[in-house]
């Protein structure tokens, strides 16, 4: 796979992400920010850029596996009581896609944004291709 084409999924990939955090950032709301269970704050932008990323990195290497080593996990939006915040985060990435040209994408179901959030859990290691995401807001700095 050539550099400039693994460029070009990365800057994508960024362009949305940086899409949804201003979509949140212009309209946010209190309920769009949570504790994770280690009791650090985490918002839906937090949640939905990645799940963005991952969705777009599987969509432009469909053949080549990936490993995406990420902040968080969907552990926490799997409980029922953040059920509501689960559907803002899907509704916010089928936004972002929606008003970026990508209406060819059939919408993302809840179950398709936690498998895309899961993805980056790698750990990496010493062999493959890794991809790291390492969120910029400072969420509690």
């Amino acid at each position: 796979m050539s550099y400039d084409k693994q460029l070009a999924a990365a800057k994508k990939a960024a362009f949305l992400a940086a899409s949804l955090c201003q979509m949140v950032q212009n309209a946010l709301l209190q309920s769009d920010v949570q504790s994770k269970s280690d009791k650090s704050p985490v918002t839906v932008a937090d949640y939905g850029s990645q799940a963005l990323v991952s969705f777009i990195l599987e969509k432009e290497f469909p053949s080549m596996p990936f490993s995406l080593v990420a902040e968080e996990d969907s552990e926490d939006l799997r409980r029922e009581e953040n059920r509501e915040t689960l559907v803002r985060i899907k509704e916010l990435v089928n936004d972002t896609l929606a008003r970026n040209g990508m209406n060819h994408i059939s919408p993302l179901s809840e179950e398709d944004v936690l498998d895309a959030i899961d993805r980056g859990k790698s750990e990496g290691g010493p062999h493959g291709q890794h991809w790291v995401l390492d969120p910029i807001d400072g969420t509690k700095g």
